[in-house]
């Protein structure tokens, strides 16, 4: 059958720094014999790629990285993804960077993707730290996403949090955690 569409448009880019589709990095469709469909999103999970990210210095560089991550994901032995995991992705520079159709499942969470919405940040955040742009960026795009989809912060999670992983990196979860427990993302 047709390829699904997306559930609804990304944000306002003027709310989020800059996006860039997914046509601007891969024309490729998924392949849908091996994704469920999304049927609504009510919780979000950030994620980091866990690749160090000091070589991406332009956006021919992020594209590079994440048609590689795609085909890392599509390639796995076992059970091959249907696309990139993450319907979102946000580089160092802040840009968001549309990934999988939302319409489908992620694959960002072992048994816990349906109704979830994947948002990565490129980047070991084990070992490094995010870039302020990055961060900026992530509290504005998460803050957009939970009022489109009117997700409570109580549903924004790490993926540490609900699969066993030390994803997002020590970094970027503390970073989560004081966040959302003085309630920027509600306010970005």
């Amino acid at each position: 059958g047709p390829a699904p569409r997306p559930i609804q448009s990304p944000a306002s880019m003027s709310e989020t720094g800059g996006f860039v589709p997914r046509a601007a990095w891969n024309r490729s469709p998924p392949v849908i014999s091996r994704a469920q469909p999304m049927n609504g999103i009510n919780r979000l999970t950030v994620h980091h790629s866990a690749i160090p990210n000091d070589s991406l210095r332009s956006q021919a560089d992020v594209a590079k990285m994440l048609n590689g991550i795609r085909h890392e994901h599509m390639n796995r032995r076992g059970e091959p993804f249907a696309d990139i995991g993450y319907h979102y992705i946000i580089d160092p520079a802040g840009r968001v960077w549309e990934g999988r159709t939302t319409a489908l499942q992620g694959a960002h969470v072992a048994g816990n993707n349906e109704h979830n919405l994947g948002v990565m940040l490129l980047g070991n955040f084990q070992n490094q730290a995010p870039t302020s742009a990055a961060l900026s960026s992530l509290d504005s795009f998460v803050a957009v996403q939970m009022r489109r989809y009117n997700i409570p912060v109580s549903r924004v999670h790490t993926h540490m949090e609900i699969g066993k992983s030390a994803c997002p990196g020590r970094n970027l979860q503390r970073y989560m955690d004081q966040t959302r427990s003085r309630g920027m993302l509600a306010r970005a």
